[in-house]
């Protein structure tokens, strides 16, 4: 009879355990996402937005520097333009020589088309963001704190 009560008892045990086991499994589940085929379609152009916004940013970078050695050439051409006849240009892989005047048309002209490059990059990084943001307003309506959608 001992032996009976402690199998009962230890038997009471195991199922007070796994009933609290299986209330844990309960909550754990309530907390659950499930994700539908069109949310991870989002998720994923989500993801492409913010990789082509990287790139986008990144080539922004690379124009400003070279907007930067531009200013930087014209003011030594400014410098240097009673002392010097000519100035080599680089066309390509070859250098001209040109006057101080041409020069400075040619770099005025590479630096407008550097700013428009500049402008057409920010407009498609702002038109990226804008959908970025949209998404991002829709997964967190339904996915909440449950889904990390940070992109800076």
């Amino acid at each position: 009879s001992l032996i009976s009560r402690s199998f009962k008892l230890s038997y009471y045990n195991e199922y007070k355990s796994y009933l609290r086991m299986a209330d844990k499994a309960q909550t754990v589940s309530d907390h659950e996402i499930h994700i539908k085929y069109e949310d991870q379609e989002k998720i994923n152009q989500f993801a492409r937005y913010n990789s082509k916004l990287l790139e986008i940013k990144d080539d922004l970078e690379g124009k400003n520097k070279q907007l930067q050695n531009l200013n930087d050439a014209s003011q030594d051409i400014e410098e240097l333009e009673l002392s010097e006849d000519s100035f080599p240009f680089q066309l390509g892989e070859v250098f001209v020589e040109m006057s101080a005047e041409q020069t400075q048309e040619m770099l005025a002209t590479y630096k407008q088309k550097i700013h428009d490059d500049v402008k057409a990059l920010q407009d498609k990084a702002s038109g990226l963001e804008n959908l970025m943001k949209e998404l991002k307003s829709d997964l967190y309506s339904k996915f909440g704190s449950a889904i990390n959608l940070e992109y800076d």
